[in-house]
């Protein structure tokens, strides 16, 4: 490992993240944010909702507003059950 890496590790580890594993969800917001997985896929990886990452992002200040037709399906689902759970 480089000291870069290290210093990359530190940086990861000292950041606030709600996430029990801050490396991974580095890892896979890397990936969404570059366009290489869906919103489902980050959610999925993550073992959360995708309602769940949307908050997630927003207490990071990661502003995240590419929606393809996959993606905008499984938040379409992800909503109507979330409200016909809460009914």
């Amino acid at each position: 490992m480089t000291s870069r890496d290290k210093g990359i590790l530190e940086i990861i580890r000292s950041e606030r993240v709600p996430y029990w594993d801050p490396e991974r969800l580095f890892l896979v917001l890397g990936l969404l944010l570059t366009g290489r997985i869906s919103m489902g896929k980050a959610a999925e990886l993550l073992g959360i909702r995708i309602d769940e990452l949307w908050l997630m992002l927003r207490r990071l200040g990661v502003e995240y507003e590419v929606v393809d037709e996959e993606e905008a399906e499984e938040e379409i689902e992800a909503y109507k059950r979330l409200f016909k759970s809460s009914s």
